[in-house]
């Protein structure tokens, strides 16, 4: 061993002649395995019926020293055999439960699970009642199909975990989740169980267990069977209502929780999983009356107001999602959440002032972004165009990821407070930093049909085309613009076809159809496409064109009355009122 590394060796020399001078000092420390600094004393080990542990040898070893520095120089050179060899040499030679540990990780890093469960068998030698190596030594043992030492190292989980205060069947669950073996792990979680006949934990953990692995058919009588023996285990309801949403039944599950909260009024923990569900299920204003329930038995809880304050906006309670959302606030001044929300609430009341004022103070979050580019819309909605600008380049840098989405927006932001020109540029822009990006090119070819610009349209929709064939909305744009401001009817169709094979459920594609059928005279098959787009999506546009087909083939008074209709709710719709004066004049 000596000869792989001169250097090494005269490393380690030189290192024993340090720590030999060191070890008359008081409070000195050892690097652990995970980089933080631990007694040389190890603390006793918890109370518990398990072999004691090894002591460590206490005088200083060469040989001791050699195979520990030899591990870690092989672990930074990335010889990760040596690494393995000399730590688990190191834990046999001084009983050091550290060095044990890391050959045991670095075992697992290699994925030899031999070599990982024989440093594991150690490690728990030298540390019986450490929880994480009786956790491994679980796991890898079970890879090995040793179910009798699989389930000796899970009642040692649960022995230490509850002398320490912890759930230990979760730690057990834990240790087995990585296996795709379902029936053995619920064997082996029934087999835990049964040696503590009549705890609820334990029951509970079958049924867990179950679910994990993907048993939902075990999961759900072992959850049926829990309830029945443990009534007023909060938890076993909302086990059993997921063990349903999983099987795709959220009617059951909403039946469950529903009949739970009934029966414990005063559960907290019912109430919260219940209103998630139905937040889930899209049923809002519920949801929320559960949460005002959950408010009265956590007031002081910030997450239950901050869930009030959201549900209230979306039910348009503006005023009642301000008080929530301010008493979120009052209990977690940081919460960037509820700064974004009152920002929300102010934008709408077109309070704009006091919603930048909000949106500043979203600092950080999955919100934080969303904020930026609403405090830039803001600022050029109040004449703080060159201000907004400069804040979305700002985001550009911060957000590269969404430079392109950016962008975008500033795209439309200029395309209501600057020149054609610009806006044109800013797609330049992004296309130059972004070359042949999709959604940059479509965006482009859709402001040149504004701008009456048919050839810039084309020539990037068919760059996308050439990419991917099968973009169906590309197709559809530039099907429809063709027969929309061309007379190339005939090539329109064929691109409009592909396009419905792709989506045949679109009401924008089947408008398109119905469009180009009318205007190549098929005026039959157009309404059949018109009729059937305006059923999927009331539509300004649609009602126009299918208006216009009814008028042309004589049924006037239905055409008056569609384009009523849409006009009542869209009364500044150009393209409409532009269809009905060219036909009625």
């Amino acid at each position: 061993m000596f000869m792989r590394d001169v250097f090494v060796r005269v490393m380690v020399l030189c290192s024993v002649l340090l720590l030999a001078a060191c070890q008359g000092l008081p409070g000195k420390v050892t690097e652990t395995f995970d980089g933080t600094k631990a007694p040389d004393t190890p603390a006793p080990p918890v109370a518990l019926p398990f072999t004691e542990p090894v002591k460590a040898q206490t005088e200083l070893d060469t040989e001791v020293v050699y195979n520990a520095l030899l591990g870690e120089i092989a672990s930074q050179r990335g010889d990760m055999d040596l690494a393995y060899e000399s730590h688990l040499q190191a834990a046999r030679l001084s009983g050091d439960a550290k060095s044990a540990e890391r050959a045991t990780r670095i075992g697992m890093y290699l994925k030899d699970n031999l070599q990982a469960l024989e440093a594991v068998q150690l490690w728990v030698e030298l540390a019986p009642n450490e929880l994480t190596a009786r956790q491994l030594a679980a796991m890898l043992s079970l890879e090995q199909g040793d179910d009798e030492a699989v389930f000796g190292h899970l009642k040692a989980v649960v022995s230490i975990s509850q002398v320490k205060g912890s759930d230990g069947f979760m730690h057990a669950i834990t240790a087995l989740s990585r296996s795709q073996e379902s029936d053995r792990v619920i064997a082996l979680m029934r087999r835990l169980a049964a040696e503590y006949p009549g705890q609820p934990e334990a029951e509970y953990a079958v049924a867990l267990a179950a679910s994990i692995v993907k048993r939902l058919d075990v999961a759900e009588q072992e959850a049926l069977q829990l309830i029945e023996n443990h009534p007023d285990l909060e938890k076993g309801y909302i086990l059993l209502s997921r063990v349903h949403v999983s099987n795709g039944d959220k009617p059951a599950a909403r039946q469950v929780l529903e009949q739970a909260v009934n029966a414990y009024p005063n559960s907290a923990l019912l109430h919260s999983a219940y209103g998630r569900l139905l937040i889930d299920l899209q049923e809002v204003e519920p949801a929320y009356q559960q949460f005002l329930a959950l408010r009265e038995l956590s007031p002081n809880q910030p997450e239950v107001h901050l869930s009030l304050g959201v549900l209230a906006l979306q039910l348009e309670k503006l005023g009642e999602s301000r008080g929530h959302l301010l008493k979120n606030l009052e209990l977690d001044p940081k919460s960037n959440e509820a700064a974004y929300y009152l920002g929300r609430i102010d934008e709408i009341e077109e309070n704009h002032a006091a919603a930048i004022n909000w949106y500043r103070q979203v600092s950080a979050g999955d919100l934080s972004y969303e904020a930026q580019v609403r405090m830039a819309n803001l600022q050029a909605d109040g004449g703080s165009l060159a201000e907004a600008r400069d804040s979305l380049r700002g985001l550009r840098i911060r957000f590269a990821n969404h430079s392109i989405e950016l962008y975008l927006v500033e795209a439309e932001m200029l395309k209501k407070h600057a020149k054609p020109e610009d806006v044109s540029a800013v797609y330049n822009q992004g296309l130059a930093a972004h070359p042949g990006d999709t959604d940059l090119l479509y965006a482009r070819a859709l402001y040149a049909v504004t701008q009456d610009r048919l050839d810039i349209l084309e020539q990037d929709l068919r760059v996308i085309l050439d990419k991917d064939p099968e973009h169906a909305d590309a197709l559809n744009a530039l099907g429809y613009t063709l027969t929309d401001r061309t007379e190339r009817h005939q090539e329109a169709l064929g691109l409009i076809q592909r396009a419905l094979a792709l989506k045949p459920d679109a009401p924008a594609i089947l408008d398109s159809m119905g469009w180009v059928q009318y205007r190549l005279g098929n005026h039959a098959e157009a309404l059949g496409y018109l009729q059937r787009a305006i059923e999927l999506m009331p539509d300004s546009e649609i009602a126009a064109h299918l208006g216009a087909v009814l008028w042309v083939t004589g049924d006037r008074e239905q055409a008056r009355k569609v384009w009523n209709d849409a006009l009542e709710s869209d009364p500044e719709n150009q393209y409409l009122r532009d269809t009905m004066q060219q036909l009625t004049e």
